[in-house]
Order: C-alpha cells, then sequence, then structure tokens
C-alpha cells in the first residue's frame, strides 16, 4: 500500500518521474515507467482479456511477477504515481506506492535494464470497475472525485461529489465512509480517481476505480449522462 519506511530489499522498484527527472538521478535499479495516460474503452469481456494480455507482456518485459513486490516512487502523491501503481496493480501485482523518503538516495544516473521474464498478469477485477457494473448496481455508492465545477456540469447519475482535495490517509470515516464498504470512484480519465482509490484502500475501505471515468461514460450513447 502506501509506504512510511524502506520498501523490501527484493522489491522491483519503478520510477514514474519523467525521463528528464529520471536522468537526473533515480535510485540504483528502478526502472523508468509512467502508466498515467492510459486510456482504453473497458465494456466487453474482450476489450478485458486484451487489457490483461498487454499487462501481461508489460509484467514480461519487467520481469514483475507475482512472487516479487513492486515498489512505485514519484515526488510526492500525484496522479502518476498512483495511476502507474493502479494499472500494475490492475495486472495482478502485489504494488506499495513510495511518495517521499526516497530522494536523498536518487544518485544513480545509470539508466536500469530490466530483466525480463514470462509474460503473467491475472487481471484483478476486485479493484476494477466498469460501467456496466455501475448500471447494474445503482444503489451501490459511486464518487466523483473531480471538481464541482466539472461535476455540475455533466456528471453520472447517482454519484455524488467528493473532490479529490477533500481525501487524506485517515478521514474516512468524517467522510461517511468505513472499512470493509465498497465504494466505486471515478474522475475524468481514472487518474485522480486511482489517488482517491489508494487512500481509501489504505483506511480499508474496498474502493474500486471506474478506469474509463467520464471520457469513457460520455463517448457511449448508451450511459445516461446528467446535465443542467
Amino acid at each position: 500500500m502506501i509506504l512510511s519506511t524502506d520498501p523490501p530489499a527484493h522489491a522491483l522498484l519503478i520510477d514514474s518521474r519523467s525521463p528528464a527527472e529520471y536522468a537526473q538521478g533515480h535510485l540504483e535499479g528502478a526502472i523508468n515507467l509512467d502508466l498515467s495516460g492510459f486510456r482504453g474503452r473497458l465494456r466487453s469481456e474482450e476489450e478485458l482479456r486484451q487489457l490483461e494480455q498487454a499487462l501481461a507482456d508489460l509484467n514480461g518485459r519487467l520481469g514483475a511477477g507475482p512472487q516479487r513486490p513492486v515498489v512505485v516512487y514519484d515526488v510526492g502523491f500525484s496522479t502518476r504515481l498512483t495511476k502507474t501503481a493502479f494499472m500494475l496493480a490492475l495486472g495482478g501485482l502485489e504494488v506499495q506506492l513510495w511518495p517521499q523518503g526516497w530522494e536523498a538516495r536518487a544518485t544513480s544516473q545509470t539508466p536500469a535494464q530490466p530483466q525480463a521474464g514470462e509474460p503473467w498478469a491475472k487481471l484483478n477485477r476486485d479493484i476494477l470497475l466498469t460501467a456496466d457494473e455501475i448500471l447494474a448496481h445503482p444503489d451501490q455508492l459511486l464518487l466523483d472525485v473531480r471538481e464541482p465545477q466539472e461535476f455540475a456540469i455533466a456528471r453520472i447519475p447517482g454519484a455524488k461529489n467528493i473532490p479529490l482535495g477533500t481525501f487524506g490517509l485517515d478521514n474516512a470515516e468524517a467522510l461517511g465512509l468505513y472499512a470493509g464498504q465498497v465504494v466505486g470512484v471515478h474522475c475524468r480519465s481514472g487518474a485522480r480517481s486511482a489517488s482517491a482509490f489508494w487512500l481509501l484502500r489504505q483506511q480499508g475501505v474496498q474502493a474500486r476505480n471506474y478506469l474509463g471515468s467520464m471520457l469513457e461514460w460520455e463517448a457511449e450513447a448508451d450511459l445516461p449522462v446528467e446535465r443542467p
């Protein structure tokens, strides 16, 4: 989850910063990888199967698998960090986030060469929410973590607006949420909601991220949108 101490010694390190930042100095052995720009339609089983295969190929290139934890680090708790970590966790990896405490050791300027392995992934459906699941379960709490002005323009019917800046590491109960509760989260592109996902999971809330978010929802003719 979210690290407050040093990661396991055998962890696979992922640096989700920009290539320029990585080149200036990174943790020894860390691989530069930013998955925050992922976009994709995820409604059919075939589309989900294709995503699983793409994640398997990625894991193979990284040398990642179920026996080795992955630690993703970046400057602070950025959406670049949280969505990259979410995508890796979606492929079935054990993922931890390291938003601070690593900086003084980021002195290596030698790009790491991944030790490639066999492609492997197991799509973690427990953390992924799809549009059709939202339609099928209208009574399940769905949080829209965009800003109020975005929410006012267009929104998923029944969604509750709680902006990302409201979330913290220990305020789930203050937001009316509790450990064990299943909660959907979404935003515009699945990045801000990835941040909310990790903050809620850290507190035991069983958050699920609607990765397609409003970009997918508004592009689909059969999905209802509330507007002023």
